[in-house]
């Protein structure tokens, strides 16, 4: 799997999952920070051709689309379709990976909200139906 796709795909998941209520709280752009801060950069040790971990996609991309105000509802399609054309890819620890890092941005801004829970409950079918 190319790693900088799957981050960047990660980055729409957890916007789509902070968004899902219209905005984007503090506390829910400190949680993604700290997944990849304390989570995916120690995890992965390849680098994009400036030097930086391509961990820091997954923040980029949420920063982009925080920026454009872009819908919950696109970047989580984004993040099913790639899934469903790369399910082979999807390893029980990445699946893992996947879950914490949703569940630590949906939590983050008391708690998880009835607008997120759709979001959740697709994001686990989408993830127990791949091999």
């Amino acid at each position: 799997m190319e790693a900088q796709l799957f981050f960047k795909e990660l980055g729409r998941l957890l916007y789509a999952i902070a968004a899902a209520d219209g905005r984007v709280a503090e506390a829910e752009v400190a949680a993604l920070k700290r997944i990849v801060k304390e989570e995916l950069v120690p995890q992965h040790n390849g680098t994009d051709h400036f030097g930086s971990d391509k961990a820091y996609f997954t923040e980029f991309e949420f920063d982009v689309l925080a920026e454009r105000n872009a819908t919950a509802e696109g970047a989580f399609d984004s993040f099913t379709t790639y899934m469903a054309l790369h399910h082979h890819d999807l390893s029980p620890d990445r699946k893992e990976l996947i879950y914490r890092a949703a569940d630590a941005v949906a939590t983050a801004f008391h708690g998880v909200d009835k607008k997120t829970v759709p979001y959740l409950e697709e994001l686990h079918r989408h993830l127990e139906h791949t091999v």
